[in-house]
């Protein structure tokens, strides 16, 4: 199958790895635990809410090595083969302690697959060198400015002794990605971006496979949920597999799976949000569907 986003295609290869990995019952559903470990960004870009920053401003707000840590710890603790990836709603290298983190992650997870996005501005080979050295897995380029900056990166790469990454097309006339309205909060109709006129009528799965683990341990129902919205714990004071099967994720997932988007922030959603993560839907909906035939 040829996805709009190329890249879908490494995400699927991804999620097949981690199905033949040790099962841990329905925390196997735990695809991706995404960080975002700061609020700040160098970048206004015209298909991100902080193209307009009386919506989304710069923050000084930059997560606390402990928060990685306990993050880390209760993915150890279960046996978990979830990645871990740097993106959220900044640019991870404009964290000073960046390197730590990673470095504190891999100390506790040696084989986990640890990866960032990153706009490539603050890239330089030895930065690159620093961070895989750290324990860095895979570094993600978004190319925003054009093709021309391929040769750049690339060069960067080669001088840094690193294979391990990807440059993605993400400029204005190419976009190689799968725009959407982060759950509404992002209104741009000169590229096709704008608020939805009803809520879709499909089901979601981004619940169902990935967990967004804010800058202060928040941990956001939705990764799209820009306008923090829905948040259904916090790391530094419940342990990861409580969040993810609590009753607040199950009445979100028990909604979606039956293609109902019809609360906030879903409603003003355009995500089509099945191009990834459907074995933990099904895992996750089998086991739903089993608990309502078996309650009286």
């Amino acid at each position: 199958m040829k996805y709009a986003d190329p890249f879908l295609a490494h995400r699927k290869a991804q999620e097949v790895a981690h199905a033949g990995a040790l099962d841990i019952g329905l925390m196997s559903s735990l695809i991706t635990v995404e960080l975002n470990i700061t609020e700040l960004c160098n970048r206004k870009c015209v298909f991100c809410p902080r193209v307009d920053p009386a919506i989304y401003p710069n923050r000084n707000l930059n997560m606390e090595v402990s928060v990685a840590e306990k993050v880390a710890r209760d993915l150890a603790e279960i046996g978990s083969s979830a990645r871990i990836s740097f993106s959220g709603f900044g640019e991870s290298l404009l964290h000073k302690g960046f390197p730590t983190i990673i470095r504190t992650i891999r100390a506790i997870l040696p084989n986990t697959a640890i990866e960032t996005n990153t706009n490539g501005d603050k890239l330089t080979p030895e930065k690159i060198r620093e961070m895989f050295d750290a324990g860095l897995t895979n570094l993600y380029v978004n190319l925003y400015d054009g093709p021309e900056q391929r040769a750049k990166f690339t060069a960067m790469f080669e001088a840094a002794g690193i294979e391990s990454y990807k440059l993605r097309d993400h400029w204005v006339e190419s976009f190689g990605l799968t725009l959407n309205n982060r759950s509404g909060v992002l209104n741009q109709p000169e590229i096709g971006v704008a608020p939805i006129e009803s809520a879709l009528q499909k089901p979601c799965y981004y619940p169902f496979y990935k967990m967004l683990v804010d800058w202060n341990g928040d941990v956001l129902f939705c990764s799209n949920d820009w306008g923090r919205e829905i948040i259904v714990g916090n790391v530094l004071r419940q342990h990861l597999t409580e969040i993810w099967l609590s009753d607040a994720l199950s009445k979100i997932r028990d909604r979606l799976a039956e293609g109902d988007r019809g609360h906030s922030p879903c409603n003003k959603c355009s995500v089509d949000g099945t191009l990834h993560g459907k074995s933990s839907f099904d895992r996750l909906n089998a086991a739903r569907i089993a608990k309502a035939s078996t309650t009286p």
